[in-house]
């Protein structure tokens, strides 16, 4: 065979070669587009949302015999709470604080009616709260009502203690009077079985209290117990100021156990039974206000951050049985809590 003819046949074959690349090219470039296009088909949604909702200033006021304004402390009470759209938690801690301020120098705001509808929350978020409606009744001289309506426990009705009166429904859970630090979990042991040997490096002695690598101690058990003692003496008083009864007869019923609304009324913690209409009437009549006064209802905004749609896109990852079993006996907030953990 030629020399030619060889170079004709090893020629022939390039075409096909260069074919299948541009092919391999061509699919690449599709799948490049199509991501291209979908990303920015979600980045363009959730910056309309984004531009679309904002937090609130509040519903706005356009009567003349002046508003009470309802605010609403539903799901845990934490400090990091934010009713985003990517968040389980419908309250917003900051929303919350920054409503009621606003509220102090509004001249046509008569009250607050606070709808209450949860398990309680952190210590510090909690009383954080109750402070500040204790200086609004304080600074304005203006009615706080509470209605607590599926749930008022723990934190819920430390909440509701700050009030003038509470009004609760009658399928409402309440009670829960009394201080968690949650569960500790220890998975030395485990660890100890898997061959997995673990060092702590630390100085003092309790400086490792509370870490699942290592045992809970008598002695960390009373620390903890010091310091819940505090919170629950906190929590007790400002039931027994609240709800004018003696210290005695409140230590009597917070043990922790919940109530039902007709044992809490018998017991003296809430002065009536009855629905949210029940209690806007009552707070009118109580006041001897115009039936024109307006009951506002604030509700914190759902917003959509860059750093929800990080946290949401890592929460997609699959978590092993271990991390499930610890992200089920966490707390939903940090620290001390005054929470009912039933249900």
């Amino acid at each position: 065979m030629s020399e030619f003819g060889m170079n004709q046949r090893g020629n022939s074959a390039l075409p096909s070669k260069r074919k299948k690349s541009n092919a391999v090219l061509v699919v690449i470039l599709a799948i490049v587009a199509v991501v291209v296009v979908v990303g920015f088909a979600i980045f363009a949604l959730i910056i309309a949302v984004a531009l679309s909702s904002s937090k609130s200033s509040g519903p706005e006021y356009t009567g003349h015999d002046g508003y009470v304004a309802v605010i609403y402390v539903d799901d845990v009470i934490s400090a990091d709470s934010d009713a985003s759209m990517f968040s389980e938690s419908s309250y917003d801690h900051d929303f919350t604080i920054s409503t009621i301020v606003d509220l102090m120098s509004d001249p046509n705001n008569r009250g607050i009616l606070l709808y209450i509808n949860t398990p309680g929350g952190s210590v510090y978020a909690t009383d954080e709260l109750y402070l500040l409606l204790q200086e609004y009744r304080e600074h304005t001289g203006r009615p706080v009502y509470s209605y607590c309506a599926e749930m008022a426990a723990s934190g819920g009705y430390y909440l509701a203690a700050a009030s003038d009166k509470i009004i609760m429904n009658r399928n409402c859970t309440t009670g829960s009077i009394g201080v968690t630090a949650g569960a500790h979990i220890d998975i030395s042991g485990f660890l100890d079985k898997q061959g997995i040997d673990v060092t702590q490096i630390y100085v003092g002695d309790n400086k490792s209290m509370g870490d699942m690598l290592a045992p809970f101690t008598d002695e960390h058990m009373e620390i903890y117990q010091s310091i819940l003692s505090e919170a629950y003496d906190q929590f007790v008083n400002i039931v027994a100021e609240g709800r004018s009864m003696k210290t005695e007869d409140v230590i009597a019923l917070a043990d922790g156990r919940i109530y039902s609304p007709k044992q809490a009324l018998d017991n003296g913690l809430i002065d009536e039974i009855a629905t949210f209409a029940d209690a806007c009437s009552t707070m009118i009549d109580d006041m001897g206000w115009p039936y024109s006064v307006e009951f506002l209802h604030y509700y914190p905004d759902t917003i959509v951050s860059f750093s929800d749609l990080l946290i949401q896109v890592s929460s997609l990852k699959n978590s092993n049985p271990l991390d499930a079993y610890i992200s089920y006996v966490e707390k939903p907030f940090e620290g001390v809590g005054y929470y009912f953990e039933g249900f």
